[in-house]
């Protein structure tokens, strides 16, 4: 009786073992394979500064369901956070093989803050027309696993040659 016990929990142990490191595999994978890609617009611009949008679609190319925490935009620049979105509580869900574009996202960057926070980004505005950033997108997959990306921004037509 003892022995048929133990041969149960040891087979039960093996078969979580076997279920949850086949999980978390998958879980990982989905991780590597999820891409985001976001776009920045100036939307509006203002006595007070310029309003960005930001348009993020999520590709989800595995055969797997997943669900997305709402990500989280920051916008970077020579090491220093210029301006992020708010943080979202809401999940989107994405099928196997599909992808989502979101609603825009709206920051605001104040030119005084710029202007004393990174006085050489409006100096290489004046100059080229252009800003020059990065976007930091960041998320959180079936609650559990983490997910960032990084991406170089231009924003401006820049002045003609």
């Amino acid at each position: 009786m003892l022995k048929t016990r133990h041969w149960l929990l040891g087979a039960g142990a093996l078969a979580a073992f076997y279920f949850g490191g086949s999980y978390f595999l998958k879980l990982n994978r989905l991780s590597t394979e999820l891409e985001s890609e976001a776009k920045a617009f100036i939307h509006k611009v203002s006595l007070t500064g310029i309003e960005l949008s930001i348009h993020v679609k999520l590709k989800n190319p595995s055969g797997g369901s997943i669900e997305v925490k709402h990500p989280f935009v920051k916008l970077i620049y020579d090491d220093k956070t210029l301006a992020s979105s708010q943080v979202k509580d809401s999940n989107i869900t994405l099928s196997k093989f599909s992808e989502v574009n979101l609603d825009p996202i709206k920051i605001s960057l104040s030119f005084l803050n710029l202007a004393t926070t990174v006085p050489t980004l409006l100096k290489a505005y004046r100059e080229s027309g252009k800003l020059n950033m990065v976007l930091h997108t960041v998320t959180t997959i079936n609650d559990s696993l983490p997910y960032s990306k990084q991406e170089m921004i231009s924003l401006g037509g820049g002045k003609q040659a």
